[in-house]
């Protein structure tokens, strides 16, 4: 997805189906991007669709692989 140059501030989905692993994701990203707001986190392709139409993120951090709908797969509806 590509950045909206006029926001303010930078907003993020976390799509991971593993929990330590998208707490460790999301703990990394507070500290290298303190200004990144992470609007939404979830462990499903298709709640990460729903959650994107929602919330409309300025990036989207997405699984390769997970239940319902892949990271690529998501993606790629998200650009289309």
């Amino acid at each position: 997805m590509i950045a909206r140059a006029f926001d303010a501030v930078p907003t993020a989905l976390v799509a991971e189906d593993e929990p330590l692993l998208r707490e460790e994701i999301v703990e990394l990203l507070r500290k290298l991007w303190p200004e990144l707001d992470i609007v939404a986190q979830t462990d499903d392709g298709v709640d990460a669709l729903r959650l994107l139409t929602i919330h409309r993120p300025t990036v989207m951090f997405l699984d390769i692989q997970m239940p319902g709908l892949s990271g690529l797969e998501v993606a790629k509806q998200a650009a289309g």
